[in-house]
């Protein structure tokens, strides 16, 4: 037989670009894809239904101080009112918002609750993986810190600090790096 002849051999179908999208696979150690898991899970439940409780009196007082200096009428410091971190930092979630309400008053306090989750992660060198992974399931169930993650105080926000400072000094004595020293004295700061 010639070689003009000879049958031409079959080619594999090319994939089409969904079914090599599908195939691929995703590879996420379980540490951070459990750390991720009470993020998300923890994050609901800091999020959801915000708005649909009266704001306590403390809250009120917080969120129509932040709602002055929203609308442009500046900001006065008052010891009684914890200073200006909380007033900025629901002023802006209600600029990003597009305005104010009960539900995003307590936007900024969620955030710092769900930030709270995240934090024990960056102390596993100390607590390990497990104890890190458990320190964030009970920060993310705790009816306590939900609580306070879902109240416009300055309470997370203390939580959030502190936990800062302490896993910034840490790592800083383990490490030596002047960049943990730094962090850490700006948490203190804030707090």
């Amino acid at each position: 037989m010639s070689k003009m002849a000879e049958p031409l051999p079959l080619e594999e179908p090319q994939a089409g670009l969904l079914s090599r999208a599908v195939s691929v696979r995703l590879r996420l150690p379980w540490e951070l894809a459990a750390f991720a898991s009470l993020v998300i899970i923890g994050a609901g439940f800091r999020f959801w239904d915000l708005g649909s409780r009266a704001l306590h009196h403390d809250e009120s007082l917080h969120g129509f101080y932040a709602w002055e200096l929203f609308r442009g009428n500046g900001y006065v410091h008052d010891p009684m009112m914890h200073g200006p971190f909380q007033f900025l930092g629901t002023a802006l979630t209600f600029v990003l918002a597009g305005g104010a309400s009960d539900y995003t008053v307590r936007i900024f306090p969620a955030l710092f609750g769900t930030i709270l989750i995240v934090l024990p992660f960056f102390f596993r060198h100390r607590l390990g993986s497990l104890g890190a992974l458990f320190a964030a399931g009970l920060i993310a169930f705790s009816p306590t810190l939900l609580y306070f993650s879902r109240f416009a105080r300055n309470d997370i926000y203390i939580a959030v600090f502190t936990l800062g400072i302490g896993i910034s000094l840490w790592r800083y004595l383990d490490d030596r790096k002047p960049l943990f020293l730094y962090l850490g004295a700006a948490l203190l700061a804030l707090s």
